[in-house]
């Protein structure tokens, strides 16, 4: 709200400031409200601000609960891994022993060279399973590393841990 007021003055000659007629002038006093009955255009600017904030706040909301996502998925897949490397280990041991085992009873007579190379070609493709393993254990060690942003490349490309 604002105060106005007005006075309006005459002077029988020219602007001369001692011959003013006061007694004869047109006082007005009066208040200036700027009440809200018309106010849709601003009340429709707010409701939109409001709509982009709002789209705003559950657009980083999702983006969080992504990033979380993608850290949780990323460390199950490096677990897996992990537990699949360690699977391919044991089995590479026993190839292993499974063809020193066909050895021993083919010096013995007590077996067929066809068991030792079955074996022999079992401990070929556990050896084989064994680097695939590895492999993928250190891609999913690196995508995790990765994901929570602790992978430091540098210049030549190389990472370090």
């Amino acid at each position: 709200m604002n105060l106005v007021g007005s006075l309006d003055v005459d002077s029988p000659d020219k602007v001369q400031f001692t011959r003013l007629q006061f007694q004869q002038g047109i006082y007005s006093l009066g208040l200036n409200a700027d009440l809200p009955f018309d106010r849709k255009s601003e009340r429709n600017a707010y409701r939109e601000a409001l709509i982009t904030f709002t789209q705003r706040q559950r657009a980083y909301e999702n983006s969080v609960d992504n990033v979380k996502l993608d850290i949780r998925n990323a460390y199950r897949q490096l677990r897996e891994r992990a537990e699949s490397y360690r699977i391919q280990q044991l089995s590479l041991t026993l190839a292993e022993r499974r063809v020193e085992n066909n050895q021993l009873l083919l010096d013995a007579g007590r077996a067929e060279v066809r068991l030792l190379l079955d074996s022999q070609n079992a401990l070929v493709r556990a050896q084989n399973d064994l680097t695939s393993a590895l492999i993928s254990h250190t891609i999913a060690k690196l995508n995790f590393f990765r994901d929570i942003g602790v992978l430091q490349v540098r210049p030549d490309g190389m990472w370090e841990e």
